[in-house]
This record gives C-alpha cells, structure tokens and sequence, in this order.
C-alpha cells in the first residue's frame, strides 16, 4: 500500500517542507497543495530544484491539488484558466507529477444540473486538451455541497468531457457527506478511471440541513469522525485500485499543531483501515 502525505495537512507551511514532511513521517508520495507551488513558482524557484528535492527524499509527486474554480464562463476567467493550466502542467511534466485535481464549485448557482455539467464540461475538455501535450491527466473532485457532487454525476460529466486524460479522485468525506454514492456504487467503479483517493473522516449535516463552512465538519482525525471508513476502503480495494492513498481534513484548530505529528496520526489512521 501507498500512502502520499496531502499539502492540506500542513496547510500553513511551505511546499519543500513538505517534501521533508512527507519522507521524515513515512509516506512514499505528496499530493503537492496548489497555493503553496503557485507561492514557489511565484518566488522564481524552478521545477528542477523542486524535482532535486523530491529525488533527494525519495517522495513521488501523485498530484498537483488543485485548478479550482474550472466551472467559470467568462472570458477573461476562462482565459486565466486556461492560462494557469498550461503553466501547472508544464511544472507538472517537468516534477513527473501525472495527475491534476480539477474542482468545480457553485459560480453556476440556479442554473440545472444539466447546464452545470455541460458548462463545466467544455472547459474540462479544453484543459486536458491542453494536458495531452504535457502527459498530464486530471481528477475530478466534487465538494459536497457543489452541484455536480454524486458518482451519478461524475460519470455524466466523464460521457460529456470525453477525453481518455479525465478521471476522478475519490474523496470518502465528500462522497458520504453528500450521501452521492453507496458502497455498492463505488466497488463497481473501473479502476482505470480512479487517479486517487482521499481518505477524510468528519461529520455531516442532517439530510435536508444546510452546509455549514467544512471546516466545522473536518475536524477530525482518521478514524475519530462518523464515516465507517473500514468499509469504504473495502469498496474502494474490491474495484482492484493500486494507486495512492492520502489522508486529508479541513480544519482551523487541526493547522495550529505541529505537523510532524498530525502527519504521523494521518498516516497511523489510513494505516489502521488496511
């Protein structure tokens, strides 16, 4: 089994600390946090120190997380965008990152399901057409409470992207915090379309109830939240994945300790379930 330490961990600390991070507590990967390259990309500093460090520590870069915000429909967004896409998968190349996380969140707010995923869709379809040049693919992640959330929904954003770099990452918070999958559902899924997968624990809103902020949900250990995550492993490992595993939560109280530490129980929990 593979673990990589994700960057939402040690939120606050820098991305070749990261690196460290992950190698001194044990992970053999790093799901690199986005904010955190854009500040390195931004301070000058080049893909090939950053990929001296990482085969320094021996840590594989699993993704880059994450273009958010892939829903957009004006042009100069759009534009942006496609813009930061480029600039992400030629640092991603250049690291041998392979994968991408792709978000869309709620600017299509009142439209149907129908026009989310087909707005949603057409940008998609631009940017792996701008990773194909680069050998980079991308995994989709839809937040809970966003309007294309369900595994319903994602396979009928896949059918409208239709292109072979495009696949998902399976968080276990958000999935069951939308109630957007059962377990018979996820063991069903092909495994080829599974880049990654996020183990997060946490709780929920009642059924109907309204979304608080996720951090209010998140703040939870591996293990110490409402998710019986034995058995979304399970479902998970019956579909035949061998790719990575991170552990992630959000949380404003969890940030403030040291994460030497929250890195070793992250690591100790996903552990535990296998």
């Amino acid at each position: 089994m593979r673990f990589a330490l994700h960057g939402m961990c040690s939120l606050h600390s820098n991305v070749m600390s990261d690196i460290r991070l992950a190698h001194d507590t044990g992970y053999q990967g790093l799901e690199i946090h986005t904010e955190k390259l854009w500040r390195y990309i931004k301070a000058g500093l080049s893909a090939e120190q950053f990929k001296q460090r990482l085969d320094h520590f021996n840590i594989e870069p699993t993704a880059i997380d994450i273009i958010g915000a892939i829903e957009v429909t004006d042009k100069a967004s759009k534009a942006q965008l496609f813009e930061d896409t480029e600039i992400l998968c030629q640092f991603a190349q250049k690291i041998g990152a392979p994968t991408i996380q792709l978000n869309a969140f709620e600017a299509l707010n009142g439209l149907t399901l129908d026009q989310n995923i087909e707005l949603t869709a057409q940008n998609i379809r631009s940017i792996a057409d701008i990773g194909k040049d680069y050998g980079v693919r991308f995994q989709y992640e839809g937040a809970a409470w966003t309007p294309i959330a369900t595994l319903d929904d994602y396979y009928r954003l896949l059918d409208a992207v239709g292109r072979d770099n495009f696949g998902f990452v399976l968080d276990t918070w958000h999935f069951w915090a939308c109630r957007g999958a059962s377990l018979e559902q996820i063991a069903s899924i092909d495994p080829a379309l599974i880049y990654n997968v996020h183990i997060s624990d946490g709780a929920r809103p009642e059924e109907g109830a309204p979304w608080p902020d996720e951090r209010e949900l998140r703040g939870h250990f591996i293990g110490q939240g409402d998710i019986p995550l034995k058995e979304w492993v399970d479902a998970i490992q019956s579909t035949g994945y061998q790719g990575f595993y991170s552990g992630e939560y959000l949380n404003d109280q969890m940030w403030e300790q040291d994460y030497y530490d929250v890195a070793t129980k992250m690591l100790k929990g996903m552990k535990a379930l296998f």
